[in-house]
């Protein structure tokens, strides 16, 4: 039996709690008798007598009625912590509080990755990148830069950043090596066209045997994405996508960077994000503001391998399976599609966000499960509020193997709620660099403090039956804990254990409407674009029209800024990320939450596993 809370009565859900519960107590009128037997009550719905009649026979005595709140607890939170969710995650997922991860461009939303050997999230915060341990639950500033990074990659610990150069940077005036005309292919442009040329792009490596951090520029205009591929001892290979339209090739040597190719692969489309394919260092995937997914062989003089028209518009993410086989892309459109290699005349199959065609609908990253975790779960991050959890094992449209995880504001305020109480009540203050994780859900009978609202539901859910569950609500807190007994707590018929919402029309927040995507490049609504006049005119030959600067811009000290992060409730993503791959079976998913905290879910890899399946009776 599975029941929606959205639409169940309070009366109905309590009814069929009581048809499931079966309790032992002793009749007050024998209980002074020391012969008197147990009697069995089981609570049932009858149409004879009242409901409140039936209640009252079952509190006759204090035992009874404390077994029966535990009882409705914890069948309440079954269906909290297991609502359209068992199939995907364990029961309890945890929230990083405070962490406030930043998202630098609005459009760049790649921003979590994980160590494996370390056990470390890195996640940018502003101009540094952090890194928290997710064993001893302490972070620390990792590396600070003198930009706002707006994409970043690792390899082992090594870090490479891409970025802006801008006239609030405290490097604007340095004298950086300039690698942007260093290739020897330089796609035929005259040396009295370069030398006019400015270069924008930033790019950093940060190499912490030396402990040592080389900024360098490379690309005319924002670098949108940077991929580090370890190639040798101490050698590394990174990729750059540029607005400029072109992909760098550097290959790093120590700290020492060389440009061995700039790789334009059509004409006046920025490129976003590039990968390389796992099991072949000669084949890279890369999209970009057209509906083009391109394959790339760095290693040729004609390096495009093939152009694939996807139908959709702007891509921002790619992804290989680790067989090297699969790869996937997502489009802001709200569209993903999934690709074999060995057959690319059309998509293996096309995956459809809860908000296609809406901004807050669009998706930003796409991640395939690890090889360690027998890659048979994708995942897919909206630009606010959602992720989705795909079952690979059957792309049937007829299985429901489509599952969302959806992120509220009230979250965040529950979180901070839950935070506030127990360092109160345990007479001591957090460290500033300790953050362990908070329970979303109860663990135990004595916690009370438990998020009462769902966070993940089947897809057709979400798209067809309450597409805004969240809209203009916020958490908040629970009246303090009666003193009383529990037999007098229920002197009249409990309710269903419902959200603690409140309606907020006053603080309603300014996007009531989704807002339809742009088709625009990233470069056109680009935060930094009204920085000094040098960037207002610069035009280069190789940008259409289309990405020309716009004026609709929000700026704060070199950082994408605005007066909200959520919105219709739920918080904007700043990434997502499997983590803890080294094991079978104890997978995690990291959802990061824009400038507030992270989630953290188990996922459910043994019943996963499993053949059969089983719904609630």
């Amino acid at each position: 039996m599975t029941i929606d809370l959205t639409k169940t009565s309070n009366n109905q859900v309590v009814e069929d709690a009581t048809k499931l519960t079966t309790v032992t107590s002793t009749d007050e009128s024998s209980s002074s008798s020391s012969t008197t037997k147990p009697k069995k009550v089981i609570y049932q719905s009858s149409s004879s007598l009242p409901y409140n009649d039936n209640f009252n026979k079952r509190r006759k005595s204090k035992a009874s009625a404390k077994h029966f709140n535990t009882i409705y607890h914890q069948y309440n939170k079954c269906f909290q912590n297991y609502y359209h969710g068992y199939q995907f995650l364990k029961p309890n997922g945890q929230y990083l509080l405070n962490l406030k991860p930043s998202v630098n461009h609005w459009q760049l939303r790649d921003l979590i990755k994980f160590n494996n050997a370390t056990n470390d999230i890195y996640y940018s915060k502003d101009d540094s990148i952090f890194q928290y341990n997710v064993n001893n639950y302490h972070f620390n500033n990792y590396i600070k830069l003198n930009y706002y990074p707006r994409c970043f990659d690792h390899e082992e610990n090594y870090i490479v950043t891409g970025g802006l150069l801008t006239t609030s940077s405290k490097i604007f005036s340095l004298n950086l090596q300039n690698l942007t005309y260093e290739s020897e292919n330089t796609n035929g442009i005259n040396s009295a066209s370069v030398s006019r040329r400015i270069s924008k792009g930033l790019f950093s490596f940060y190499n912490p045997d030396l402990n040592q951090l080389n900024t360098v520029k490379i690309g005319e205009m924002i670098n949108n994405d940077v991929k580090l591929y370890k190639s040798g001892n101490n050698q590394f290979k990174s990729y750059i996508c540029n607005n400029d339209t072109n992909l760098y090739c550097l290959d790093i040597n120590h700290s020492n960077f060389k440009c061995v190719n700039k790789i334009n692969c059509e004409v006046n489309t920025c490129l976003n994000n590039v990968t390389k394919n796992p099991q072949n260092d000669k084949i890279l995937t890369a999209t970009g503001d057209s509906s083009s997914i391109f394959l790339i062989d760095p290693t040729t003089s004609k390096p495009i391998i093939k152009s694939i028209n996807s139908g959709h518009e702007s891509g921002f993410g790619v992804d290989y399976h680790s067989n090297g086989l699969q790869f996937s892309t997502v489009f802001q459109d709200g569209i993903c599609q999934i690709y074999d290699l060995r057959n690319l005349s059309r998509s293996l199959a096309e995956i459809k966000s809860t908000r296609p065609g809406h901004q807050s609908g669009a998706f930003r990253v796409v991640k395939f499960s690890s090889q360690n975790d027998l890659n048979d779960l994708l995942i897919i991050s909206e630009h606010v509020g959602r992720v989705h959890l795909i079952d690979l094992r059957n792309l049937n449209d007829e299985v429901n193997n489509h599952q969302v995880i959806v992120v509220p504001a009230a979250l965040n305020k529950f979180a901070e709620y839950k935070s506030s109480v127990y360092n109160n009540n345990n007479d001591q203050c957090e460290d500033d660099d300790f953050k362990p994780p908070i329970n979303i859900y109860n663990n135990s009978y004595d916690d009370e403090l438990s998020f009462t609202a769902p966070l993940v539901y089947d897809y057709d859910y979400l798209t067809n039956t309450n597409p805004k569950l969240f809209k203009n609500f916020n958490y908040t807190p629970p009246p303090p804990s009666s003193t009383t007994m529990p037999s007098e707590k229920h002197e009249e018929k409990p309710t269903l254990n419902t959200p603690q919402w409140t309606s907020s029309s006053s603080e309603n927040i300014t996007h009531q409407q989704h807002q339809p995507v742009s088709p625009r490049s990233s470069t056109s609504y680009d935060i930094d674009s009204q920085l000094n006049d040098i960037y207002m005119e610069y035009n280069p030959t190789n940008i259409s029209v289309s990405s020309s600067y716009s004026n609709n811009n929000n700026y704060c000290d070199d950082s994408y800024q605005q007066s909200s992060n959520h919105i219709h409730g739920e918080m904007e993503l700043s990434g997502i990320e499997f983590i803890n791959a080294n094991f079978i079976n104890d997978s995690k998913i990291i959802i990061g939450c824009q400038d507030s905290g992270m989630i953290v879910w188990d996922i459910n890899g043994i019943s996963r596993r499993s053949i059969g399946s089983f719904d609630f009776v």
